[in-house]
């Protein structure tokens, strides 16, 4: 083998140098750490064709965990060292303890920054990287198909040699998938060969692929080594291997191609190979054998034969979607597969998720849901074609590398101009085709993505016999898929959605609208007994007519189609069906208020559906309510004012009633929704919930109880529904408990037809606050795992968040913290990019601040909740925060103030949530405000509350037992705090539980001397419970009672 150089590389300098910073650590003992091979790391450090690539994290771990390199750091090296930062997901493997968002910003950092004055490492100078996001290749989503090969090539270093073939569409990430695998052997100290096949256009010549093995293994091997690794097969190889002879000095005889030289010569690769992999077990790799000669792929077929017992693995590529029946693979395959030793891996388009995840990757910053779910439609999930359209967005200025995107999803359009990469590597499958074929393709285009056999033959104007062959000819080249159905039923459908634009783009204008309006009609035909099925067809169709009819049968159509969406939970369709509505009711009859006024409002409650609620906070209603009032129809202002009370709740939750625009919305319903009616229901209920929020409880309590009152009277199951949950939102005080159950076992036994999955759902998150409040925790999870359910069969934006906070708050309840912290941070992305950052934010805040408080992190999030608190004007909860943070002169003067007021009111009058209560309480006792803690202490005695439910969470008897200990009352304390801890075992209500025998051992230590030993019982069982469940500040406080006790 070639020796290695002794001069060190850039990567062998910062390397050397970081060992040094790190205590002198060597190079075995880091390679080990790394895990990596100890041959492998020497190769980086000196041979500059070694390049360290996606193993680069492993390089970077044992620095990061010495603390010899930061994040920053990290960024730079990778940088110099591979041309591109770590991504998302490296950085989340180095740096797991770093919120997702500042890895994002140190990415965009560490892109904008420039080294030439400040290298990382002051012992090397790098030259300048010229480096764009939008070139570097990213792997993700194959973590299944690299394990399967990672096991391979594991079974190989065994001496279980195995042929796996790789398969896929072009661009589907096949090569990566290989280099990936490569990095891998390297790691485990093994060798890669690589051999590539070329059509017959570019380079053929036989053996050639196994001719670019043998040359990249010979290349490196000095001459007394080549010699001895070959023996006496050098002769044979060098007959298709010239470098051999060259280098070895010898002349291969030119004999006749009999049969029999033909095996010796591949009885020679083979040994040669097994040789090779006798030193370092060998990974070959034959890329696009779909184009390989005769020749090479019956060599292949021979090695194969002869992989048992050899430390080797053969894996091959090829593109299924170019290999049929007569194809020369083709027969190959079938023998190999015969095989104990075959294997084959699918590697299929990445998934919604996956495509979002890369195209972070590639842009260093997050992507909103709705343009990664717009890109996966348009590729499906076909890694290439995902990088040329990220570039694409990127150079056309709907997508900018250094911030959000400059314009929205929605407003990037389905059709977007395909962009010049794609369109020759689709072009060039349809150039293949015959012009006929092309010809029938193009109104199958214009028909759509999916075609029917018989609309096709009624538009083509063809024969039969000519339209028959065309398909024939294009299914053979994977452009189209036959599909049949019951009958005679035949269905088609283009492979790739680009198929299909490239051939409707390349039909001009008039040519295209012609034929949409022939297939508008031919669709009536056909369907005319399912004109509901193919209604968004219809619409689509119709909607490239200039004749008033057809465009009113769009209109109608697509209303159709957009309520069948809407039955079926795929809300983005239906805006986008009611969006095209609105366009062609534009051209149609701009003139016509109502119209547009009811497709406004249809399509505001698709976008309230679909997650955007702001856009139709911002856009539809306030339209639809202006048109309502121009054409004075106070049905239409009722149903705007009524769409936009939803849409407020679904963007900001219970909070947003607190905005000046809830409080405009509720006075517009109020001043529209006639009395005695469902619609006066949602009206006081809207009015009475803004009241509340706006701290006057007073007002609105009142209001929800007529609401509710009414709905009964009027017996209308929705309105009911509407009224029930506006109440139980916000009538949660002590003077109400009584109530609570029968209005919940109203709701338990109403129907529940035609309730949409938000309302189902926001109707058993409140059910569950209701029995979290009174410690029935078993059926509070039995609500909300209905939630979970519908969050998974919808989908639904809203729906999902709930389901992630109903998680968090059951992980809080089980003590695991870190786990309901980790749910929080998901909750804030997906919040934002749902659109809706504002309601996940109020979710996260009232779950997430007090597992951080208990793991001792919580000031940032005491602070972050005490502007949002300011901002919403909610007092108890800015006083609380402001109590854990020790600005105890602010919150005297707040408990003062709260004491004052409310001494004065009548306890039966008094609608104050006993959630804000325990909140203040909890604040009074932090401080030693005895007379707040005293009033609240009597206020929230003797009821049946137990817990704050969904609000920062917390048992009220433990706190009720911590306000009587202040008060010097040690015996009603002990009354509490056993309370506490027989709701909180029976809910199992870890961390609560744990404080409570905390604090009653404090209480038991300094007021009853004679219990020490049950004290010392409570703190043990305390201690225990803080460390498993990581509370820190708790485990420290209870540690000082066991050391001053000497225990």
């Amino acid at each position: 083998m070639a020796k290695p150089s002794r001069t060190l590389t850039a990567f062998g300098k910062d390397l050397d140098a970081l060992l040094k910073r790190s205590g002198n650590l060597s190079i075995r003992e880091y390679a080990d750490q790394a895990n990596v091979s100890y041959k492998y790391v020497l190769q980086l450090r000196t041979m500059s064709a070694r390049q360290p690539g996606r193993l680069y994290p492993n390089l970077l771990k044992p620095f990061v965990q010495l603390k010899v390199i930061d994040l920053v750091d990290s960024h730079r090296l990778s940088l110099r060292h591979r041309n591109r930062p770590l991504s998302i997901a490296e950085c989340q493997e180095l740096f797991p303890d770093i919120p997702e968002q500042e890895l994002t910003e140190s990415i965009r950092q560490a892109l904008e920054s420039d080294d030439s004055h400040d290298t990382i490492l002051k012992t090397v100078a790098s030259p300048p990287i010229t480096y764009s996001p939008l070139n570097h290749r990213v792997f993700i989503g194959r973590e299944a198909e690299l394990d399967i090969l990672q096991s391979a090539f594991d079974n190989a270093v065994s001496g279980k040699g195995s042929l796996v073939m790789v398969v896929g569409e072009p661009g589907i990430g096949k090569t990566a998938l290989c280099e990936r695998l490569s990095t891998y052997v390297s790691s485990r100290g093994g060798k890669t060969l690589v051999g590539h096949c070329y059509s017959e256009k570019s380079l053929s010549l036989p053996y050639l692929a196994f001719m670019e093995v043998l040359r990249s293994d010979i290349q490196m091997e000095n001459i007394s080594e080549l010699r001895e690794e070959l023996g006496n097969t050098a002769m044979v190889l060098g007959r298709i291997v010239p470098e051999i002879a060259e280098k070895l000095k010898i002349y291969p005889r030119r004999e006749a191609d009999s049969e029999e030289d033909r095996y010796r010569l591949m009885e020679a690769v083979t040994n040669f190979l097994s040789r090779i992999a006798t030193v370092q077990p060998l990974l070959v790799i034959l890329e696009d054998l779909h184009n390989a000669d005769k020749d090479t792929l019956e060599m292949l077929t021979h090695i194969s034969r002869y992989l048992e017992e050899k430390l080797l693995l053969l894996v091959g590529t090829y593109r299924d979607v170019e290999v049929d029946r007569t194809h020369p693979l083709s027969a190959t395959l079938a023998e190999l597969r015969r095989l104990p030793n075959f294997g084959r891996i699918l590697v299929k388009g990445l998934n919604a998720d996956e495509v979002r995840q890369m195209i972070s990757s590639i842009t260093s910053q997050d992507v909103p849901r709705r343009l990664s779910e717009l890109i996966h439609h348009q590729t499906e999930g076909n890694p290439l074609f995902i990088q040329e359209v990220t570039r694409y967005l990127v150079e056309e200025g709907l997508f900018s590398l250094q911030g959000e995107t400059q314009q929205s999803a929605k407003d990037v359009s389905v059709e977007m101009r395909l962009p010049d990469g794609l369109r020759d590597v689709i072009g060039k499958r349809l150039s293949g085709l015959s012009e006929p074929c092309n010809k029938v393709l193009a109104v199958a285009a214009v028909i759509g993505r999916d075609f029917s056999l018989e609309v096709l033959q009624k538009v083509a104007g063809m024969t039969d016999e000519e339209i028959f062959k065309a398909l024939e000819e294009a299914r053979k080249a994977a452009v189209i898929e036959e599909r049949t159905d019951v009958g005679a039923t035949v269905d088609y459908h283009f492979t790739h959605a680009f198929f299909r634009q490239i051939l409707y783009e390349e039909i001009i204008a008039p040519r295209r609208n012609r034929l949409h309006q022939q297939v508008a009609q031919a669709l009536e035909e056909v369907y005319k007994t399912r004109l509901d099925e193919h209604a968004a067809e219809l619409a689509e169709h119709f909607s490239y007519s200039s004749d008033a009819a057809d465009l009113r049968k769009a209109v109608s159509y697509g209303e159709m189609a957009a309520q069948r969406a809407m039955d079926i939970y795929a809300y983005r369709e239906a805006v986008r069906l009611l969006e095209q509505a609105l366009k062609v009711q534009g051209v149609l009859d701009p003139d016509d208020r109502s119209k547009r006024c009811d497709i406004l409002l249809a399509l505001s409650e698709a976008h309230i559906l679909a997650g955007e609620a702001r856009r139709a906070l911002d856009a539809e209603l306030p339209e639809a309510f202006s048109l309502a009032e121009a054409i004075q129809d106070s049905s239409r202002a009722t149903q705007a004012s009524s769409r936009a009370i939803r849409a407020l709740y679904a963007y900001g939750a219970a909070t947003a009633y607190a905005a000046p625009e809830a409080s405009e919305w509720a006075e517009r319903f109020n001043r529209y929704a006639s009395p005695e009616t469902s619609d006066r229901v949602l009206a006081d209920t809207a009015l009475g919930s803004v009241r509340c929020q706006t701290g006057h409880p007073e007002e609105g309590i009142p209001l929800l109880q007529r609401a509710l009152e009414l709905s009964r009277h009027l017996s209308d199951h929705q309105a009911f529904r509407r009224a029930a949950i506006g109440w139980l939102g916000n009538a949660m005080t002590p003077r109400h408990t009584d109530e609570w159950m029968p209005v919940v076992e109203e709701l338990i036994h109403t129907p529940r037809f035609g309730l949409s999955p938000e309302a189902l759902a926001m109707d058993l998150f409140i059910q569950g606050n209701v029995f979290l409040h009174l410690g029935e925790r078993e059926r509070a999870e039995e609500v909300w795992g209905e939630i979970t359910d519908i969050a998974e069969r919808t989908r639904q934006p809203a729906v999902q968040l709930m389901a992630m906070a109903t998680e968090a708050r059951i992980c809080a309840m089980d003590g695991r913290l870190e786990e309901a912290i980790q749910i929080t941070h998901r909750l804030t992305v997906t919040g934002r990019e749902f659109g809706m950052p504002e309601r996940a934010g109020t979710m996260v805040a009232t779950t997430g601040l007090r597992p951080r408080l208990q793991l001792g992190g919580g000031s940032n999030a005491l602070r972050r909740n005490a502007e949002f608190a300011e901002m919403v004007s909610d007092k108890p909860l800015k006083t609380f925060c402001l109590a854990h943070l020790g600005h105890a002169a602010e919150v005297m003067e707040e408990l003062w103030l709260m004491t004052t007021m409310r001494s004065n009111i009548d306890p039966d009058q008094d609608e104050t949530s006993a959630s804000q209560d325990v909140l203040m309480l909890e604040a009074a006792v932090l401080v030693n405000h005895q007379e707040a803690a005293d009033f609240l202490l009597k206020r929230l005695s003797g009821s049946r509350i137990h817990t704050t439910g969904i609000w920062h969470n917390t048992c009220m008897d433990r706190h009720l037992g911590a306000a009587a200990a202040l008060l010097g009352r040690p015996d009603d304390a002990l009354k509490h705090y056993q309370e506490a801890i027989k709701v909180c075992t029976d809910m199992r209500f870890r961390p609560e539980l744990a404080l409570t025998r905390l604090q009653l051992a404090e209480l038991l230590l300094e007021h009853y001397p004679d219990e020490e030993s049950e004290a010392l019982e409570h703190l043990d069982f305390a201690i225990n419970e803080f460390r498993e469940m990581k509370m820190q500040p708790s485990l420290e406080r209870a540690l000082r009672h066991k050391e001053i006790l000497g225990a």
